[in-house]
């Protein structure tokens, strides 16, 4: 009998960032059906009212989480979730001539800052508790980049190394922490480009299955990274790229 403890996720109480995007609304959507509890943050405060409507959702806060006294009052809503899922995120395509300081600066306003702030508020009370899991999403574009997103890959690229440090300052106290390292995903922002004719032939050209990945490729990798299945497994980068690397 299939022992339905390692995946299942009653009783879990997860904060997700990111909630209110593709990504965001598919994973809360899995967790919850895995049994969680799930605290959305965003920017955008209808599509949370909307999954919190639909059942995906047990509560939201909206604010920037570029803003730290934001930070503070996401991790103070609930003050003891077990999984923090660091999803929020941008990118941004600029030759190295025109990545100037502004352009770094809002790169790491937004992937790394954010989500350093929250593990530095809620990983101590899950080393206290003796158990907790952080989740940081990051890219394969910060191991395998492509030309003009120098600022992006940098600042994913530093949400790894940060993650593999705490990883290990953690271990002791029980607590995992590894990195989510998506490829190409379908989405709004992406989706004139990949309908194109330069884009057909880029997807023909490095996915290996002909395709780039659907919203909710990510919720089985959430789910594992998030429930007893990844108990030993920390400071660690699950490249989910459908093989986009390989090449």
């Amino acid at each position: 009998m299939t022992d339905t403890s390692l995946w299942s996720l009653h009783g879990t109480r997860v904060l997700l960032t990111g909630a209110a995007g593709t990504v965001g609304r598919s994973a809360a959507a899995a967790l919850t059906a895995a049994g969680a509890e799930v605290l959305g943050v965003d920017r955008n405060e209808q599509p949370l009212k909307d999954l919190q409507e639909a059942g995906s959702l047990a509560d939201f806060v909206t604010g920037d989480l570029a803003d730290p006294k934001f930070c503070e009052e996401a991790a103070l809503h609930w003050p003891e979730v077990d999984v923090l899922i660091n999803n929020v995120g941008a990118g941004c395509s600029k030759t190295l001539a025109d990545t100037g300081d502004d352009v770094l600066d809002a790169m790491l306003d937004t992937n790394l800052r954010p989500a350093a702030r929250l593990c530095r508020l809620l990983a101590p009370r899950m080393g206290r508790r003796g158990h907790g899991k952080i989740i940081n999403v990051s890219t394969v574009l910060a191991l395998h980049p492509v030309p003009t997103v120098a600022a992006y890959s940098a600042s994913k690229a530093a949400l790894i190394g940060f993650t593999r440090s705490i990883a290990l300052e953690y271990a002791p106290r029980h607590v995992q922490a590894n990195v989510l390292a998506p490829g190409y995903l379908e989405g709004p922002k992406n989706a004139d480009y990949f309908a194109s004719e330069v884009g057909r032939a880029f997807t023909k050209r490095f996915m290996p299955h002909g395709s780039v990945g659907r919203a909710d490729a990510l919720d089985g990798p959430l789910i594992f990274l998030s429930s007893r299945m990844s108990d030993h497994v920390t400071g660690h980068v699950l490249v989910v790229d459908g093989g986009y690397s390989i090449w």
